[in-house]
């Protein structure tokens, strides 16, 4: 098995845990799941599996990851969610792994879904996640949310082959639900990082998003979910900003 411990943060995800955890067996010894409140199965699905199991309070994706990595034994860490999965190619890919340097943060490219359609265009079709990296060069920032991998050490990344299918949505209310959520928390990230926002951009910059991914980045093509998903973007952008403004007492 390859030299490298699979750090999985989940929460109320009974419905999906399992496809992950079947989709990266044979990959490691050193599988940890850190575990953030679930009200349901999700514990019991992933200790029937035999992988390591911990419990701690939610405290921001960043801070949250960054403290489950602290229970891996490797040194390298492939950081997954608990809705994703690997396909047969990105397994092979890692299965022969083997570490360049330490500075070294190995990408996967994202397979969206929604429902059981896979989203090709839009903002979904082309998004590069920095997955494998070794957790003494490379942390997760502290971001309330779109957390991302921070070093200050120069890095370089490389690309595996393959997929890292992402289950996003079941269904327009999930979705719906999510964003909003999504949206607020953006929002917030926003207002503690010093951001403001006008009434211009506010009006206009929801318009644009929609434009955006259904135009420029070919959402039409992905039918009725490409519509949707371009409409829900638009309002994901004008409830962030909405918010933005109200937070800076605008």
């Amino acid at each position: 098995m390859s030299q490298f411990s699979i750090v999985i943060v989940a929460k109320n995800a009974e419905g999906k845990i399992g496809r992950l955890l079947n989709s990266i067996e044979g990959l490691s010894d050193d599988v940890v799941m850190v575990d953030t409140g679930s009200t349901d199965a999700t514990v019991s699905i992933a200790e029937k599996t035999g992988i390591k199991v911990h419990h701690l309070p939610w405290k921001g994706y960043g801070k949250s990851k960054n403290e489950a990595i602290d229970f891996a034994k490797y040194d390298w860490i492939l950081s997954l969610d608990s809705d994703e999965k690997i396909d047969a190619d990105l397994h092979k890919e890692l299965k022969a792994w083997k570490p360049v340097d330490e500075f070294t943060v190995h990408q996967v490219l994202w397979k969206n879904f929604f429902g059981n359609q896979w989203i090709r265009h839009s903002d979904w079709g082309s998004s590069w996640k920095k997955r494998l990296f070794n957790k003494h060069v490379v942390k997760w920032d502290d971001a309330i949310a779109h957390e991302d991998l921070t070093s200050d050490r120069p890095l370089q990344f490389l690309k595996f082959n393959g997929y890292l299918e992402h289950y996003t949505f079941t269904d327009s209310k999930e979705y719906a639900f999510k964003m909003i959520n999504s949206a607020m928390i953006t929002a917030e990230k926003y207002h503690q990082m010093g951001k403001h926002v006008g009434s211009v951009k506010l009006i206009f910059a929801p318009a644009f998003s929609f434009i955006k991914t259904y135009i420029f980045k070919l959402g039409f093509l992905d039918g009725y979910k490409g519509w949707l998903i371009a409409k829900t973007t638009a309002y994901y952008t004008f409830i962030k900003y909405a918010r933005l403004k109200e937070l800076n007492g605008q």
